[in-house]
């Protein structure tokens, strides 16, 4: 059971947030000026984590028909698990979630800030339930959220009007972040049109084709690089120009792999090109 319910809340993806969070709260906020202290930016990230989790859980219950077809090695809701226990599942993690929100904003003095947490699960749903099969919206809205994982942290201060603790660095790594998500989105999408088709999912893949969206990821790619190139115009620091540098390699050729595609492990190169990018662009916070 609890090996199941790991799996379905992709342990390994809410650790990565819990990481990428530490390392912008530590590298990109003036921890001694933030409102946001130690406890606080732990009880913050675990509440992320359960949305994330929560989104994943809906999202596989919703799913269940299409991943029987594009995952049949790793199908757990309406297989391994009915789907009631899925929904439960998804109940139970939304209320720690919710009275942990409700303990933060009374903590921080910040009731509006209660208002992000039905926000975010209401998104995930609603991207679940009928967003995820719509071109372009069902990729930019998990893209909107990938950015929001990182802006979430600084938007404490930013509410009470201490922008001084927040680093200049944090706003373009949120870009860079929701230009990734996007493109390796549209990626994901190629590679799962087979499922999605028979499904009756329309993506712009499906809809429009996959040449669509070979040009669709090379528009996403060159903002990408340009949002990168901008990022570099703003260091002081030769290492980091060095590895922002190396970063726009990574991303062309992950291009390249999706442009002269002949076949799914083509696509899956330059799927997991994208996931080095996204590390690297982590890591290189650590040179700041």
């Amino acid at each position: 059971m609890l090996r199941q319910f790991l799996h379905i809340i992709r342990w390994p993806n809410l650790a990565m947030i819990g990481v990428v969070q530490g390392i912008i709260y530590y590298m990109l906020m003036d921890t001694a000026t933030s409102i946001l202290k130690g406890i606080d930016f732990l009880v913050l990230s675990f509440i992320t984590m359960l949305i994330a989790g929560g989104g994943y859980i809906i999202n596989d219950y919703y799913d269940h028909q299409i991943d029987a077809v594009n995952k049949p090695k790793k199908w757990i809701a309406g297989n391994v698990w009915s789907l009631q226990t899925v929904f439960k599942s998804y109940m139970i993690v939304g209320i720690v979630g919710g009275l942990l929100s409700v303990y933060l904003a009374i903590k921080l003095s910040l009731l509006p800030f209660l208002a992000i947490y039905p926000v975010a699960v209401g998104a995930l749903w609603m991207y679940s339930y009928a967003l995820k099969c719509k071109p372009l919206i069902g990729n930019i809205w998990v893209a909107l959220f990938c950015a929001g994982v990182i802006l979430v942290i600084a938007l404490p201060d930013w509410l009470t009007g201490n922008d001084s603790a927040i680093e200049i660095h944090l706003f373009y790594y949120a870009a860079f972040a929701f230009l990734a998500t996007w493109y390796r989105e549209i990626i994901k999408d190629i590679e799962d049109i087979e499922g999605d088709r028979r499904m009756g999912c329309k993506t712009f893949v499906v809809r429009f084709g996959v040449r669509s969206g070979k040009f669709l990821a090379l528009v996403i790619v060159a903002l990408l690089v340009f949002a990168v190139y901008y990022w570099i115009g703003i260091q002081t620091k030769p290492s980091m120009e060095v590895a922002l540098n190396i970063l726009q390699g990574f991303i062309v050729t992950s291009m390249a792999f999706v442009w002269w595609a002949k076949d799914k492990t083509y696509f899956y190169i330059a799927s997991l090109l994208i996931k080095v990018v996204m590390l690297l662009g982590t890591i290189v916070l650590l040179l700041l």
